[in-house]
């Protein structure tokens, strides 16, 4: 957790006990409404999710291809195309997905909490081609790998990244939901309240 992540946790508990513990005119404390503590819990969005880059070797081969029945016209030959794509994908648990039926109190110093699922949150490539990257070639009569072939490679690349890569996007769903639940923790406990997580 980086210094800015430190700074939203510390002002978020001071909210959180500015809303929970400002004085009553009775005695005992009442409970919170549920709104203002959704509020605190969802500020931290950055918390529960991760940005990670994925680099990516997007590769065409293509073998001999005889394009047209027209003998004066066969490109006979190949084309190969090497380009490497950045995929970005931010990975973790959607807070403004997280309702007020989502959190429940129990007893006078407990609340139930249902996190959402872990999942993609948003997923992007870079469509600019860095020309000095790219590894192309184009032999006998075959055309010259085109911008177009070069986009519809690097699309290929980004999809399999997204669809492929389960592994990882476990790894993380475990890691996140744990520090999620470690500070929605210290920010309840801060003012009195104990969460109980449920999955």
């Amino acid at each position: 957790m980086n210094k800015k992540h430190w700074i939203i946790l510390a002002a978020s508990v001071v909210l959180l006990a500015i809303v929970l513990l400002w004085p009553a005119k009775e005695q005992e404390r009442a409970l919170p409404e549920k709104s203002e503590i959704l509020g605190v819990l969802q500020a931290q969005s950055q918390i529960a999710s991760t940005e990670v880059t994925i680099r990516k070797m997007g590769i065409y081969d293509s073998e001999t291809q005889i394009t047209t029945l027209n003998p004066t016209k066969w490109k006979l030959g190949k084309r190969l195309c090497v380009i490497p794509v950045d995929v970005t994908i931010r990975y973790g648990i959607d807070l403004n997905e997280l309702k007020e039926s989502d959190l429940q109190f129990v007893g006078d110093d407990s609340l139930k909490i249902r996190l959402p699922k872990p999942k993609i949150i948003d997923k992007s490539y870079n469509p600019v081609t860095n020309q000095n990257e790219i590894v192309t070639l184009s032999t006998g009569l075959r055309d010259k790998v085109g911008e177009t072939t070069i986009q519809q490679i690097k699309a290929m690349a980004f999809e399999e990244v997204v669809n492929q890569d389960k592994e990882l996007q476990a790894q993380l769903a475990d890691e996140l939901t744990h520090n999620t639940e470690a500070v929605f923790t210290s920010l309840l406990n801060a003012v009195g309240l104990h969460p109980v997580f449920v999955h």
